[in-house]
Parts: structure tokens; sequence; C-alpha cells
């Protein structure tokens, strides 16, 4: 059988000629420590053992599997974000670092005040769970027009200990909200639908992703414009928006929010690029 060490560099040479090169040393390190069920230090520390048979049939599946393009984290079943690790399957989209950002804007908003919250789209519940995690004294609504979705939502709640202050809705957008809310994030579809098949050979995961979580219309807007034009319904006074937009929408997004009488502000990532849109009631 071979070493952990001699398994590394075979993997990796493979996923070199995959469709993500560029991950394919930190690919094949995710993947042996998962299949062996140890941290990826213990992969550079002890890189003469041996796998069992068994290890190297499981290790040798995943990276064949990779090699096709699907993204870790639907073969490992869960992704980590904002410090929480989340079940994802190929019902949901896998959350990005980048809606992090989208988390820390919400609690900037929140300031530890016992507030109503809505995710809309939720997927797997990244942006609930999270907020409901390190916001105590908030109550978080979480809409999604797929069953499917909410109930790896629900799942990552219960997981999560949060599954008591997150209430899960079945419908569009913000259709299932009868009530005034103090504050919606939405991290929601937003590449062009002639886009994705670039996008999807450039990042190989939206080839496996569920693609109306992905795409929206010929610009990308159709569906952040359905939420925008729904927000006066359901914001309670002095009541806040958030939106996660590619960065040459922002600009775009902004001229919606202000079209529905709204305050409307870019905020930068970490990168600096202008990715989250915050609006205001007036």
């Amino acid at each position: 059988m071979p070493t952990w060490g001699e398994a590394r560099a075979a993997a990796t040479t493979r996923l070199r000629s995959a469709p993500d090169p560029d991950t394919a040393a930190l690919d094949a390190d995710v993947l042996l420590a998962y299949v062996l069920g140890v941290g990826k230090e213990a992969l550079f520390a002890h890189p003469e053992r041996e796998l069992s048979p068994a290890e190297d049939v499981r290790f040798q599946q995943l990276v064949e599997r990779r090699g096709r393009g699907e993204p870790v984290a639907y073969l490992r079943g869960f992704k980590e974000f904002y410090g929480l690790r989340f079940l994802v399957d190929p019902r949901v989209l896998i959350p990005r670092p980048e809606t992090e950002g989208l988390v820390d804007a919400a609690r900037e908003v929140i300031a530890g005040r016992a507030l109503t919250v809505v995710d809309v789209g939720t997927g797997s519940g990244a942006i609930a769970v999270a907020i409901a995690a390190h916001e105590p004294r908030v109550r978080v609504i979480a809409t999604d027009s797929s069953r499917d979705a909410l109930a790896v939502a629900q799942a990552n709640a219960l997981a999560g200990g949060v599954a008591d202050r997150v209430e899960f809705r079945l419908g569009d957008l913000l259709a299932p909200i009868t009530e005034r809310v103090d504050l919606v994030c939405a991290n929601l579809p937003y590449l062009p639908d002639a886009s994705v098949d670039k996008w999807a050979g450039a990042r190989s995961s939206l080839a496996f992703e569920p693609r109306d979580a992905v795409v929206a219309g010929a610009d990308g807007l159709d569906v952040i414009r359905r939420c925008v034009a729904d927000l006066p319904r359901v914001l309670a006074p002095h009541g806040a928006a958030l939106f996660e937009c590619d960065p040459p929408q922002v600009a775009t997004v902004v001229q919606l929010l202000l079209s529905q009488v709204l305050r409307a502000e870019a905020r930068q990532d970490l990168s600096g690029n202008q990715r989250i849109v915050l609006a205001r009631s007036r």
C-alpha cells in the first residue's frame, strides 16, 4: 500500500490535470486527511505511514471525483463558514468565504439588539445560522423556495444549536414574510444566464451546484429586482437590508434601492471590492 506521502504526491499530480489545477495540492491534502480522519498537519508529520487497503480505495475514489470537477465540499459533505461547520450537498449552493462579509455587516446593524432578521433564499442556512449563533438575542426567519434546501438548512440549524431561534418558511423570496422585520439579508443568485458556462469552466463547482441558486436572467439581477421591489412591504421603520452582489452590479443595485425610496450605500469587502449594499428605510 502507498504511504501517506506517496498518496499525496500521486493525487496532486492527478489533480493538476483536473479542472481546478491551482488547488491540486490543497485538494489532495484535504481529501486524504478526510479519509484518514486526521488533521492536515499529521500528513506532513508522518509521510511514512501506509494507507490501509480500504483507505486507499476510498481516497482514489474521491480523487477521481475531484478530478472530474466535483467540489471538495460535496465530497466531504460539509463546508466551514464563519467558524462553523455546515452540511452541504448538491441540493444547496456551497457557502463562499466572501459571504462572511455579509454576516459581518449584519452583525454591525444588529449590534447585540433583539431584532427580527430575515435570511431570504437561505439555501444551506449558512447566513441564518451564523447570525443566530453569534447574536443570541435575534430571531431569524429563513425563507427558500426549495423544500430540499430548507431540509438542509434545518439540519444545520439543529447541528448549530440554534433551531429554537431560526424559523424556516417555504416560499419565493419575501413572500412568506407577513410581518414587519428589522433586517433583511440577501445573498441571491446574481450571475447572468449566458455567463454560467464560462464561470463553470473557471470555477468547476458551479457545474455541480443547483442552477437556480446561481443564475438570474440576462443581467443577473432578475431575482434581486424582485426582492428589492418587495422590501417596502416588510421593512419596519428604521429597518435595513443587505445585499451581496457581483462588484460590477453594485451601482445598479444601489439605484434599484433608491427607486424604492430607501437610502443605500455600498460597502467594501476584505479585498477592497464593493460587494455589499446596505439599504435603510428613510
